[in-house]
């Protein structure tokens, strides 16, 4: 999520003068997004309207879909939009930037910007288009591949009535003093080594967040008798960013914007039961799948029974044209090789995808 910014909503009083009563607080997600296809010259011809889905990817809670008109939407020759695949609440407000990119990666020549309002599903923008022979001239048709670069930024709107006067409370700053806590060590009753590291922590606090941590500290099991534990199978930073969410409920902005420490704490959190922390890494993965790692993300949902991101991999995956560059990736061998049945989930999505076509 990026900065807010506030715009204020005026009525008319009884009285004829304006009052400011309503805040209209906006808030703003940005995403740039690469994408390129490949074999132009064979869907050239498709007859007008017709689209390839060339890229779908998720912001703002909703799926977004490029979609790419080779014969144009209406008197265009060819066309990139851009299309609302899942419902929303309230209305997004969305500015964009598009530029095609030439061998050299660079962006100079056709481009687009624009900003417009989406309301439902189905919603659809055009974010490029030109005439198919200036395009087919031009040093932006490379190898028979178009390659592009999109800047988004999505607004979504929510509104806080102000005729009332109103008591501030303060954010809470538990998780405050819980960092202090587990920072300082004081009052620590148990000590953890991991990876050769060793990280001292408070029963009580692992055994009211984790049902795994009670029964292991609290329960029968023989580690409930001692005062110091080995951890195998874990990485020490893995475990020490487990830990600082365990005492706070929040987890620091780097290790949020890291796909990878979202990977292994997926696995951290489904070994302990943190739900939330869970789903948290869940959402991370959603938002930074690409082809080179659906296939690799997919496994891991498999793996920890992550029943919304498995859904999300497959309809990605399975998707007009994805498929075929998903299965050239180093990911998708390991698939096969460690789970093959997931090939069959794939297919049966595809299928199913062309059936309803």
């Amino acid at each position: 999520m990026g900065p807010k910014f506030v715009a204020l909503v005026s009525t008319m009083a009884d009285n004829g003068k304006v009052e400011m009563d309503v805040i209209c607080r906006m808030e703003t997600h940005t995403k740039t997004y690469c994408g390129k296809f490949e074999g132009y010259s064979l869907i050239r011809t498709l007859p007008q309207k017709t689209y390839i889905e060339i890229g779908m990817f998720h912001m703002a809670g909703v799926f977004w879909g490029i979609h790419f008109y080779p014969n144009g939407i209406q008197d265009a020759d060819l066309t990139l939009a851009l299309k609302l695949l899942t419902e929303t609440s309230r209305a997004l407000v969305v500015k964009f930037e598009i530029s095609l990119l030439d061998q050299k990666g660079g962006g100079t020549g056709a481009k687009g910007s624009g900003n417009y309002s989406f309301s439902k599903q189905g919603d659809i923008v055009d974010l490029w288009y030109t005439k198919k022979t200036a395009f087919e001239a031009s040093e932006y048709l490379n190898d028979d591949c178009l390659t592009f670069k999109l800047h988004l930024t999505v607004s979504k709107p929510f509104f806080v009535d102000t005729t009332r006067k109103q008591i501030i409370v303060p954010l809470s700053d538990l998780h405050q003093h819980f960092g202090e806590l587990l920072e300082s060590g004081e009052g620590a009753d148990v000590t953890f080594e991991v990876d050769k590291e060793a990280f001292r922590a408070h029963k009580n606090v692992l055994a009211a967040h984790s049902p795994v941590f009670k029964a292991q500290l609290f329960g029968s099991m023989m580690e409930s008798k001692m005062d110091k534990i080995t951890i195998e199978g874990m990485r020490a930073d893995v475990f020490k960013i487990m830990l600082q969410y365990i005492y706070t409920d929040m987890l620091p902005f780097e290790v949020e914007a890291s796909s990878e420490m979202a990977q292994h704490l997926l696995a951290a959190a489904d070994r302990y039961g943190l739900g939330r922390l869970k789903v948290i890494c869940e959402a991370k993965l959603c938002d930074s799948l690409d082809v080179e790692t659906a296939a690799t993300t997919l496994v891991l949902a498999e793996q920890h029974n992550c029943g919304q991101l498995k859904g999300v991999c497959i309809d990605f995956v399975s998707s007009c044209y994805m498929l075929d560059a998903v299965m050239e990736t180093d990911g998708f061998k390991y698939l096969m090789s460690c789970s093959p049945l997931l090939l069959k989930d794939i297919l049966d999505k595809v299928n199913s995808s062309r059936k309803s076509n």
